[in-house]
């Protein structure tokens, strides 16, 4: 039988979409994407400042850092790292932290000591990436697409 227009139904009958099924989708799915989205964009950021791909250093100069520079060149580095990790899946958790830990290096040390409010610093990036990475470490539980997953079934 049918619920009256107005009253709830505990069986989900006539829903465009069961609740519990679309909870078990974004479960996975937005841990996923987080990882890929955040993966992706430190790749591009570190082959910036390695390489000077995507128009060079952020200063926009046109070339890479220069090699071993504190901090640019070493952000660098570790946004490549990091950034396959996430991308690949691998380690993601330790990867997110190690992230979100480098983001809020370049906040306190590099943008803060300019101005304190975010969007006169240039930290906005950095302030947003921190948490968002932090987030990531604590949902990353079921990522999808992943060889940490692939890694934990043969095991």
């Amino acid at each position: 039988m049918r619920p009256r227009h107005g009253t709830c139904s505990q069986t989900n009958e006539g829903a465009l979409i069961n609740p519990q099924h679309a909870a078990r989708l974004l479960g996975w799915m937005i841990p996923t994407g987080a990882r890929l989205v955040f993966g992706v964009i430190f790749l591009l950021e570190g082959t910036q400042k390695v390489f000077g791909w995507w128009s060079g250093s952020p200063t926009g100069s046109g070339y890479p850092e220069p090699f071993l520079n504190w901090p640019y060149w070493w952000a660098g580095v570790f946004e490549l790292v990091l950034g396959s990790l996430l991308t690949v899946g691998l380690r993601t958790r330790l990867a997110a932290v190690l992230a979100a830990g480098m983001m809020a290096y370049a906040y306190f040390f590099e943008h803060l000591p300019v101005h304190w409010e975010p969007m006169q610093n240039g930290g906005a990036f950095a302030a947003t990436f921190c948490w968002g990475l932090l987030l990531l470490a604590v949902t990353a539980n079921d990522t999808r697409l992943s060889l940490d997953r692939v890694l934990a079934r043969r095991a």
